[in-house]
């Protein structure tokens, strides 16, 4: 397995961090607030991989998790997604994440106990907490 580490944006880097963000989802509108955690993936130096958290009170929400077209399939969404779990596994919040039904990564999020819940035309998946 690759050795890949996960650490938060430091103020400083914010701008390069959206950069690579629109560069993984080039049609996604980034927008992330001072109260929003952002993870990045490095491997080897380079960013492969990132997570955008925002804690919206009564759960969490994953609002993308993304990694570098070079480096999908190498385990790198698997090491961001511990990491996350890791670091809220004492929450007692739901955390959510939206995801188009279709994303290979949905098999990935089902493994760590996340369920599809529909609302409407919308597709969540939710891991309740202790899942």
């Amino acid at each position: 397995m690759l050795s890949i580490t996960v650490r938060t944006v430091r103020p400083s880097e914010m701008d390069v961090a959206k950069d690579f963000i629109r560069s993984v989802f080039p049609h996604a509108m980034v927008q992330v607030t001072d109260d929003d955690t952002l993870l990045l993936a490095e491997f080897d130096g380079k960013l492969v991989g990132f997570a955008h958290i925002v804690d919206d009170g009564d759960r969490i929400v994953l609002q993308g998790i993304g990694v570098d077209k070079s480096m999908r399939g190498q385990g790198v969404g698997t090491v961001l997604l511990e990491h996350i779990l890791d670091t809220l596994q004492d929450t007692e919040r739901p955390i959510y994440l939206k995801v188009k039904v279709m994303n290979p990564a949905v098999d990935l999020y089902a493994r760590y106990g996340f369920m599809l819940k529909k609302f409407d035309d919308v597709h969540v998946l939710v891991k309740k907490p202790n899942c």
